[in-house]
């Protein structure tokens, strides 16, 4: 990501502390890179140190490159070479210093800034959002899922005079990180998706990922920003009463927001929506009970900005999700030479709220014998037992037929009593075997894992004749 960010000695001294004081008043950075393959001349560069590697290295390369400072720890500084040194601002966190740049650069800005947060679904919501408002004005947005605080940083230096609003996504790995990124956003609105079971090594629990995720209405109610709580999520719709701001949405609770949602064959959203001028019918290109639940988040969010009926209505329709590349978000795929099969392709990723909610979409499906083959979720820590054990009882509930890939399957099938429709296979190709047998005229798959399980090898299989 490249940017045009203007720095002067003030602000460079604003942002950096007293260790910028050597600078030259004349000193002007005009934009932030973390990357000396895509720096321009002119660029302050922030050297980075990550787990495999220290762009320290490339700091003399920087230079060459035209780079007008560079920010360096404070610790290697003292060993760099002479030619450079007073070019060098040294700081105890180059990290923090990146934040910093992005901190006061979002602080020139008096424009709804949409923060997204939450355990599943942040980056589509995300992007769905983005559109709809897009519509009516200027927006910038996170780029993918870069929502850490390498990728929040370098998207808010993005911010240009003529964005209007900007879609931030926030995501968290460990206790305090929500709160940090809030700091840097500054975000006057914000939304979380839900809370799940998410990066549970370091959050611990569910109760560790409400705290962690709900740090973002703490930031809105300490400094006036609009809350958009989702009615549908339980532990979310009981901090609605604290908000003195606050939207409320949902699609199967009661909510200030709350369009009638229908699905036709293929899967599309049907959004129904009435209250007083705010009324229209839309129906979206994208597929599942996710993507429904994305479109409200939006629709909450473009009817609070005051954008029109007309303009949501073009949003939600015109929305298009991004290519899959063979592991989609809930594509509905027709395999012809398998008993006209319907495939719901979720390959993409897998927690055990997205599975669910794979799951429920699966059950919405018009369809003679449901089919759902799973495999291992990912990055659970100590709850990886329980999950898949839960998961496949709910599973077993509402398929007619389970078919299981991975080792935590296999351990979750030998361990989890009164289970009778599941069986574990130990390669794609067998799971595409089990599916044949199984299926009939009129049958709908459901196929999703997570990504280091490359379910789409399934679908791959199945299409072999």
């Amino acid at each position: 990501m490249t940017n045009v960010a203007a720095f002067n000695n003030s602000d460079l001294l604003a942002v950096l502390g007293p260790a910028a004081t050597h600078l030259p008043t004349e000193v002007v950075v005009r934009g932030v890179s973390t990357d000396t393959r895509t720096l321009e001349p002119g660029n302050a560069f922030i050297a980075l140190i990550g787990e495999r590697f220290d762009a320290h290295s490339l700091v003399l390369d920087a230079f060459e490159k035209g780079a007008s400072l560079a920010v360096v720890d404070e610790q290697w500084l003292t060993s760099a070479p002479d030619s450079i040194r007073s070019r060098c601002v040294g700081v105890a966190s180059t990290l923090h210093a990146l934040g910093s740049f992005a901190w006061w650069h979002r602080k020139r800005f008096e424009i709804p800034v949409i923060a997204i947060g939450g355990a599943a679904g942040k980056t589509s919501t995300k992007d769905v959002v983005a559109h709809v408002l897009g519509v009516a004005m200027n927006v910038l947005k996170t780029p993918g899922n870069l929502n850490n605080q390498i990728g929040t940083p370098l998207t808010l230096l993005q911010l240009a005079p003529s964005h209007e609003a900007a879609v931030i996504e926030i995501g968290t790995n460990e206790p305090g990180e929500i709160e940090t990124l809030c700091a840097m956003v500054q975000p006057t609105h914000g939304l979380i998706t839900n809370i799940g079971k998410e990066h549970l090594e370091k959050l611990r629990d569910l109760d560790g990922v409400e705290r962690e995720e709900t740090a973002l209405f703490d930031y809105l109610a300490d400094h006036g920003g609009v809350a958009f709580v989702n009615n549908d999520d339980a532990r979310l719709r009981q901090h609605a009463w604290r908000l003195t701001k606050c939207v409320t949405f949902g699609i199967d609770t009661d909510a200030n927001v709350r369009p009638t949602v229908r699905f036709d064959a293929a899967l599309h959203p049907d959004l129904h929506m009435v209250y007083g001028d705010f009324t229209f019918r839309a129906v979206m290109q994208t597929q599942g009970l996710a993507a429904a639940r994305n479109a409200v988040c939006a629709v909450a969010i473009a009817w609070t900005l005051n954008c029109t009926a007309d303009e949501v209505r073009l949003g939600l329709q015109t929305f298009q999700p991004p290519p899959s590349h063979g592991y989609a978000r809930m594509s509905v795929e027709a395999i012809e030479s398998l008993h006209n099969v319907v495939v719901l392709n979720d390959c993409y990723n897998a927690n055990p709220e997205s599975v669910t909610l794979a799951l429920d979409t699966l059950a919405r499906y018009p369809a003679s014998t449901r089919i759902a083959v799973l495999g291992d979720m990912r990055e659970l820590g100590h709850a990886a037992a329980t999950e898949h054990a839960d998961v496949l009882r709910y599973a077993c509930s509402i398929a007619d037929h389970v078919v299981l890939y991975g080792q935590e399957f296999q351990a979750a099938l030998e361990t989890t009593p009164f289970v009778t429709n599941a069986v574990w296979c130990s390669t794609h190709e067998a799971c595409a075997n089990a599916v044949r047998d199984f299926a009939t005229a009129g049958t709908a798959v459901l196929v999703k894992g997570s990504r280091g399980c490359t379910m789409e090898h399934v679908i791959t299989a199945l299409r072999q004749v």
